[in-house]
């Protein structure tokens, strides 16, 4: 295939996701490792997700906003994809995002927060890493960003301490059948799971032995994942929990192997102190997308609150419902697939309806809220593209956006989570 002709661009600004807009000659493509005001020399590698990509060859002109990265792989990895902004514009380029996917939205009352506080390293708590060898031999990394393959990096700057002193750990003894680990650190230790295609557990019994003699700050509880089922390579298995503010006080939500948490500890707490605020003390609330109560079960604790919630994770369903008791809270949550038909009479006329989708979004319930009849609806995303299709569903229902919120929960990454408040 013969090569693309060189192309010199100037990159206008930077995308949800990390890659910047560049323009040529009244044309515009996207690269990676690009910042606003840099102007590169491109060749252009083709088309993906609809839009024309290009790869940096040559930096005629560096922006003001460029610096050095840090990381010896930024170039490369997917980890991360703003290595090369100045840590002093994070904050102001992903609120934008948030900003102006939501403009459209905009009443002179609504309140808006951008992010607060400056962007920091090694605070990422939850990450998954990919088995591959080089000359050097097995490691775990990262993928590199925009194809499969797998990037080697001595060190990762992003994650927290022991989990990248973990994986380090387990990449020198890992066995050819576990195609990547996945860590979860949560406040009374990691989860860590080795994920395989077959159920061959013996081969990482050695591997386990040893990740339990290492002398870290917490417990490794550590798990076995095929196509069949999650499985535990220790036992007696520890349950381990997520601490979260529950107005003054701290509540701690037990978390397992399959249970999604947000992977910023500090930016979680603030986003459920953010519902608080925003909530008040609602008599009824409704949690859909509810996974283990991070967002409900904190709001209720103070207050004789009825809870209905769903998720379509049963283990999470579970564990919701198991906090509650413990809590001794009035609370049922149940195991629904929120994508499709579901009886929603239980959910009817909350005070707070609490709406946390995952990246695709929830545009069949936004659009059935003439139905649900919530008082305030919650709503976070970590896309902001979906959550504007949300947002204008919700608009079209007669609610309007009284305030919304920009979050940092994956710093140096391109990925940003919007928090919003509606009421009619």
């Amino acid at each position: 295939m013969e090569a693309q002709p060189l192309i010199s661009g100037y990159a206008e600004r930077l995308l949800p996701g990390g890659e910047a807009l560049v323009c040529h000659q009244n044309k515009h493509f996207l690269v990676s490792n690009a910042v606003p005001g840099d102007t590169v020399q491109c060749r252009i590698e083709g088309k993906r997700r609809g839009m024309l990509r290009g790869r940096v060859e040559t930096r005629i002109h560096a922006s003001t906003m460029r610096v050095e990265a840090n990381c010896e792989v930024a170039g490369e990895c997917g980890g991360c994809a703003l290595q090369f902004l100045d840590p002093a514009c994070h904050a102001e380029v992903k609120s934008a995002w948030v900003r102006e996917a939501f403009s459209s939205f905009f009443d002179p009352d609504t309140v808006w927060s951008p992010i607060r506080g400056k962007v920091e390293c090694g605070q990422r708590r939850r990450a998954r890493w990919w088995r591959s060898e080089d000359s050097d031999g097995v490691f775990l990394g990262f993928r590199a960003r925009g194809r499969h393959e797998v990037v080697r990096a001595p060190a990762c700057q992003m994650v927290n301490s022991e989990i990248d002193e973990l994986r380090l750990h387990i990449q020198n003894n890992i066995p050819d059948i576990v195609e990547s680990v996945q860590m979860t650190q949560l406040s009374d230790g990691i989860h860590v799971i080795f994920e395989a295609r077959v159920e061959d557990i013996d081969s990482v019994r050695h591997l386990v032995i040893s990740m339990m003699e290492l002398s870290l700050a917490v417990p490794v509880v550590p798990w076995w994942r095929s196509s069949s089922a999650t499985i535990p390579l220790h036992h007696p298995v520890k349950t381990l929990h997520d601490e979260v503010p529950a107005g003054d006080t701290l509540i701690q939500l037990p978390v397992g192997p399959n249970d999604f948490v947000q992977g910023h500890a500090t930016g979680n707490a603030d986003m459920v102190r953010q519902v608080q605020e925003w909530a008040g003390t609602p008599r009824f609330i409704a949690d859909l997308f509810c996974g283990i109560g991070n967002l409900s079960l904190p709001l209720a604790y103070h207050a004789n609150t009825e809870i209905r919630g769903a998720d379509i994770t049963v283990s999470s369903i579970r564990l919701a419902n198991a906090s509650a008791k413990t809590l001794g809270m009035d609370a049922h949550y149940e195991a629904l697939n929120l994508f499709e038909s579901f009886d929603a009479s239980i959910f009817t006329g909350a005070d707070v309806l609490i709406l946390d989708p995952p990246r695709k979004g929830a545009k069949r319930i936004c659009r059935s809220m003439g139905t649900l009849l919530p008082a305030s609806i919650i709503m976070v995303n970590c896309d902001v593209a979906s959550g504007a299709r949300d947002a204008s569903e919700l608009y079209k229902m007669g609610y309007r956006l009284r305030a919304l919120r920009a979050f940092d929960l994956f710093p140096y990454s391109g990925h940003v989570e919007a928090m919003s408040l509606w009421r009619r």
